[in-house]
């Protein structure tokens, strides 16, 4: 079963809430602190350009998106999760974003090593 957790994300303040399993995603203390800089600083550059720019469209639109992102946890591994995000409006403003952080690295490494193999002929 792959890990997974619950998160949102407050817009006016940018606060945080992580469920444990999100904590275990990222291998960082349960609980601990944590703000949107800090988080970001774990994602891939390009994964977070692209987050980035899903959560703004979504946050303008009223919308939900879902990605695949590369982070690199606090104790250095390499870690594909899928991120769904929706957004709460409160008369007609977005004020939160929430949804669900799962670990696809499997997934990844399954497609990836298809990929290859259909690459080098021996499929």
């Amino acid at each position: 079963m792959p890990r997974a957790g619950a998160w949102e994300c407050d817009l006016a303040t940018q606060r945080l809430v992580w469920s444990d399993g999100v904590y275990d995603l990222f291998d960082l203390p349960r609980g601990s602190p944590v703000d949107r800089a800090t988080a970001a600083a774990h994602y891939d550059r390009d994964s977070r350009a692209e987050m980035e720019c899903l959560r703004t469209r979504a946050i303008l639109d009223g919308t939900g998106f879902s990605v695949d992102a590369l982070i690199w946890s606090a104790v250095g591994v390499d870690r594909w999760i899928r991120i769904t995000a929706r957004v709460e409006c409160e008369r007609g403003k977005a004020v939160r974003l929430c949804g669900s952080k799962q670990d696809v690295t499997q997934e990844h490494l399954l497609w990836g090593g298809m990929r290859v193999a259909a690459g080098d002929g021996s499929c």
